[in-house]
């Protein structure tokens, strides 16, 4: 395997416009209250600086599932609000993510004529269970970032919630 094929299937890149200021797009990833109302409900709670803590809380529902009162945790990397985030972020669905590093993931947002582009940049190398739920091949876990970005702007746009 070169070091083209492994980025391939080891970085995760989704990319959405979203009518919207590239501040509210930020609000909207980095607030409790908003992320609490877009992709799996999941409050988020970011320390919004380097060394920082990220931690998205579990619902209802994926406490019925097994998963404890954190679905998500990690670090903030760098932060440059409205522009870009870098954190880890480490999945505790399950004892399949328990062996696997936590990933870099990275926010990227850019005024683009009026609009924002959003972009997310998901390294999940050595990570094979991760890769599959954020990608979304796994059916029964939710559709991944292509589920949480369509939400979002779905929400920002419309002020509704993407339905089930």
């Amino acid at each position: 395997m070169n070091a083209t094929t492994r980025n391939a299937t080891t970085t995760q890149v989704f990319r959405v416009f979203i009518n919207a200021t590239p501040e509210a797009v930020w609000d909207a990833i980095t607030s409790p209250e908003w992320t609490a109302r877009y992709g799996y409900l999941t409050p988020a709670h970011y320390e919004l600086r380097p060394g920082g803590t990220y931690r998205a809380l579990a619902t209802d529902e994926m406490r019925q599932y097994g998963v404890g009162e954190v679905a998500v945790d990690g670090e903030v990397l760098e932060c440059d609000p409205p522009r870009r985030l870098v954190q880890t972020w480490k999945a505790r669905f399950g004892p399949e993510f328990e062996n696997e590093p936590p990933t870099r993931l990275t926010w990227e947002i850019d005024a683009e004529g009026g609009i924002t582009r959003l972009t997310v940049i998901h390294d999940v190398a050595d990570a094979p269970s991760t890769a599959a739920i954020v990608s979304g091949d796994v059916a029964e876990a939710g559709g991944g970032w292509a589920w949480v970005l369509s939400s979002l702007k779905t929400l920002l746009e419309t002020g509704q919630t993407l339905g089930r």
